[in-house]
């Protein structure tokens, strides 16, 4: 019989000094405590696993594979590990050894859902939507409590142009957990987006219930007030959303159009100048993406409308 071997009393030492800092959030004293535990001990997976994961936290994602390997070889059927394993060679832009080790993982559980999403969200930026869509489903089928599952999926369904699918998606995530902001905000979205405004407000509000400083929820309910002719909600709206994020430029440009509108389009010369101060400051905070392009443009338009105003 084969004797077990147990780790030495100087790496458990060291190992729990790293226990220690790693708690407290020390990282580089953590790292340092458990490269002495397997210095001590190569034997130790603990230690290992421990370093990995302070690798991880550090950015540090090819160290954190390697000590990753090292628990694999020590324990060929951790299912964590083997799952880690493959998380840190995806994030090394590796996707295909990661899959194989998301594999591996399932060979051994079958039920790991989280290796189940992290295929899904492979298969969806290879494009392959209907492997992607069934990896969601898996994951989601396995534990009705994950909203995470049903949140990717929604993701899913929306770059599949399935919108009603998305939501149903969205709710199946706020069923498991009714306080997932991003799904509320991405729920009411969609309702705006169909023209639902009553749902929109709603969800929206239920967002900034949990999340007051959602700048972006607090602009979008100023576009559907907007919609709605109610100018005055609409300018109280976009200006807080102004406040919470000036590096928001939709929000100063929504708020400067909401202004000039409330008033008819009547504003004298000395509330136009403010306007477009306001406009000029946001042209400086526009990303150059598409997005950015774009509302670069329709500041630039406006500011042109507001001079020829004055």
């Amino acid at each position: 019989m084969r004797a077990i071997k147990c780790p030495t009393q100087q790496a458990l030492r060291h190992f729990d000094v790293g226990i220690d800092h790693q708690q407290h959030g020390r990282l580089e004293e953590a790292k340092a405590a458990y490269q002495r535990a397997v210095k001590a001990d190569k034997s130790l997976a603990a230690a290992h696993n421990n370093l990995a994961f302070v690798c991880m936290r550090m950015g540090d994602y090819a160290a954190a594979a390697k000590h990753f390997q090292e628990v694999v070889k020590l324990e060929p059927r951790n299912v964590e590990a083997l799952h880690n394993l493959g998380y840190v060679y995806e994030k090394q832009d590796m996707t295909g050894t990661a899959k194989t080790f998301y594999t591996r993982a399932l060979q051994i559980n079958p039920r790991y859902q989280e290796a189940y999403i992290n295929l899904g969200i492979i298969a969806e930026l290879e494009g392959n939507f209907v492997e992607a869509r069934q990896n969601f489903l898996t994951a989601a089928n396995l534990n009705d409590g994950s909203a995470y599952a049903h949140f990717c999926l929604a993701l899913l369904y929306e770059r599949m142009d399935l919108f009603d699918e998305a939501i149903a998606a969205y709710h199946a995530a706020l069923k498991c957990d009714p306080s997932y902001v991003k799904a509320l905000f991405n729920v009411a979205r969609l309702y705006h987006a169909q023209g639902d405004h009553g749902q929109a407000i709603r969800y929206f509000n239920l967002v900034l219930e949990l999340d007051p400083k959602y700048a972006q929820a607090h602009n979008n309910l100023g576009l559907i007030y907007e919609e709605m002719g109610k100018w005055q909600e609409a300018v109280l709206a976009f200006q807080t959303s102004a406040e919470l994020d000036m590096f928001l430029p939709e929000a100063h440009y929504n708020l400067a159009r909401a202004l000039y509108h409330r008033c008819g389009g009547d504003l004298r010369p000395d509330l136009v100048q403010p306007l477009i101060e306001r406009l000029q400051m946001v042209l400086c905070l526009t990303s150059d993406d598409e997005a950015g392009q774009s509302i670069r443009r329709k500041i630039e338009t406006f500011l042109d409308f507001l001079a020829s105003a004055m």
